[in-house]
């Protein structure tokens, strides 16, 4: 951890020493700086893991990647009324499927010879895939066994286990299993602050000793960092784009190089944050102060059905004081269910007892689960809700489980920054002197008359969810 702590210009506070000259030099100093304060979990996870190391840059303010899907998609059953009832072996029956393309829903996905089994354990094959009209597909089944005849209800899923064939016959073409990616697209966010820092303002500076290093600045400026760092912070969770295109549209757009008209007016570019990205599907909610063992076991089972692997995944689960008080009383049910009862620990040399258990994974179906506290679903400024003790607060209770994974070969969750070879625009600070020279007191230059320098700060950057499905939200209720 950096130790900082105020002091005084003097003798020590020289060109040398100063944050801003090693920056230039060393610019991985700023980085491991940055993300040692505690309320940036979120960028000091990214970082710590060594997922900002060679931070991604782009030349354009939007950036896109593709996703592929399962190839083979089921069909949903649009109506259960002309389901087959009591469909005899080798007799034929129809069912209707939703064909809706511009949803992404398809009813033309079986194909002839296609073995499918139904809900109630039956099974038939595909003899005739159907014409598809403007919002269905009627789809002609062959029974294969005599079981079938469940009323197949609307919103069943259905879909192939196999093909079967006559000998010395033909296969079927693919028909609609041919799969594409999904494209994904998401914007840069431009942030800036700046300071004014007087004449009368530069005895007061902040020492920073990190790895070796003995570093300062000008306390203003590092307060000014602070609360832009947070910022960055915030929107790294909670910002949202600016963009009106719709998912839809984005296979058809040619070039990045998007129009005004497609933002929305008086806004400026603004790109998603991490929970704008995670899929709406993978929302669940669990009773306030009532988490349970199985409330996570499954939660985390339906994530890992989306994940690249179905086990041996890691989540980090993002959550506040509620979130960590539920989880405690979870895991310590959950030991006494198993019969271990409250766990004693003897302190240093046996004298000193300590009773409790500080709990921090939990390993479930060949996955991991860590915990990681998030100072900003506490923050009161943004979340009126919370109460003294935390308990009233969804915000404070809401658990935000990040796949932090590969996928091909690329980190699941990433920072993408603005810039070229040789620049790179993630954190930018500069200083306009007036009759003030943050660094050269005795120049007898000036940009202007002001008793001041600025210290100006920004960062245009974005960030990446890859595979929306495989992360979710977990929120109490």
């Amino acid at each position: 951890m950096a130790k900082i702590y105020s002091g005084t210009y003097g003798k020590d506070t020289t060109d040398e020493t100063a944050l801003v000259t090693n920056l230039l030099k060393y610019p991985e100093i700023g980085k491991k700086i940055i993300s040692q304060y505690p309320r940036f979990s979120l960028t000091y996870l990214l970082e710590a893991a060594g997922r900002n190391a060679a931070e991604k840059v782009i030349g354009d303010y939007a950036f896109e990647w593709k996703m592929m899907g399962r190839y083979r998609k089921p069909c949903t059953i649009n109506s259960a009324s002309n389901a087959a009832t009591g469909a005899a072996a080798g007799s034929t029956f129809t069912i209707t499927f939703d064909h809706d393309t511009a949803n992404g829903t398809y009813g033309n996905t079986l194909n002839v010879n296609d073995v499918v089994r139904f809900h109630d354990g039956s099974t038939a094959m595909v003899v005739n895939g159907g014409t598809p009209g403007a919002s269905t597909n009627v789809v002609t089944f062959r029974s294969i066994d005599s079981s079938t005849g469940t009323v197949f209800a609307t919103g069943d899923i259905v879909g192939p286990i196999g093909s079967a064939f006559n000998q010395g016959s033909l296969g079927s073409e693919v028909g609609q299993n041919y799969a594409y990616p999904d494209t994904y697209k998401n914007w840069l966010t431009l942030s800036r602050k700046k300071t004014k820092i007087m004449g009368s303002d530069l005895t007061d500076v902040t020492w920073i000793e990190s790895n070796g290093h003995r570093l300062w600045y000008f306390t203003k400026e590092q307060q000014m960092t602070d609360q832009f760092m947070y910022e960055l912070e915030c929107m790294r969770w909670y910002g949202k784009k600016s963009n009106t295109m719709t998912s839809a549209s984005y296979p058809g757009d040619t070039g990045l190089d998007d129009v005004a008209s497609n933002f929305v007016s008086g806004i400026p570019i603004m790109g998603d944050g991490l929970l704008a990205q995670i899929d709406s599907a993978n929302q669940a909610t669990y009773t306030a102060g009532a988490l349970t063992e199985e409330d996570i076991v499954n939660f985390i089972g339906t994530l890992s059905k989306n994940a690249l692997n179905a086990e041996g995944n890691v989540f980090t689960v993002f959550t506040g004081t509620q979130g960590r008080i539920d989880f405690h009383r979870a895991m310590k049910d959950l030991l006494v269910n198993l019969g271990s009862g409250t766990p004693v620990f003897a302190g240093k040399g046996g004298g000193d007892v300590a009773l409790g258990a500080n709990f921090q994974e939990y390993n479930v179906l060949g996955n991991k689960m860590i915990l990681s506290y998030c100072p900003v679903f506490d923050d009161p400024n943004l979340h009126n809700s919370i109460s003294s003790d935390f308990s009233s607060s969804n915000e404070s209770g809401k658990m935000v489980f990040l796949d932090m994974g590969m996928q091909n070969g690329v980190s699941n969750v990433e920072l993408i920054a603005k810039g070229a070879e040789g620049f790179n625009r993630s954190f930018v600070k500069k200083y306009v002197p007036g009759m003030v020279n943050p660094y050269d007191y005795n120049s007898m230059m000036a940009a202007n008359g002001d008793d001041f320098f600025e210290c100006q700060i920004l960062s245009e950057s974005g960030i990446i969810l890859r595979n929306p499905l495989s992360c979710g939200v977990l929120s109490n209720s």
